[in-house]
């Protein structure tokens, strides 16, 4: 599990640096309860599935270059939970 601070610190400069809107904010904080409450998303795929396909899906809520930022922050969230648990 990873806990709020510490989820909330790996996407602050992601939020702020990217000027997100509301839509986008709620999204990320989406991913930040997910990670939570399972340590990581275990593959980018599951952004397609519930409870992130509503009310926007990712693909549509975000453009290419900011889904790549956004992927690289999870798969390294990921990362850093895989080697903390090994």
């Amino acid at each position: 599990r990873l806990d709020h601070d510490a989820a909330m610190e790996a996407f602050s400069r992601f939020i702020n640096d990217q000027a997100l809107n509301q839509q986008q904010i709620a999204f990320v904080h989406k991913i930040i309860s997910y990670i939570e409450q399972n340590g990581y998303i275990d593959s980018v795929s599951e952004l397609t599935r519930p409870p992130f396909d509503k009310p926007i899906t990712f693909v549509k809520l975000f453009d290419a270059k900011t889904r790549s930022a956004l992927i690289d922050i999870i798969n390294r969230l990921k990362t850093n939970a895989l080697h903390i648990a090994g």
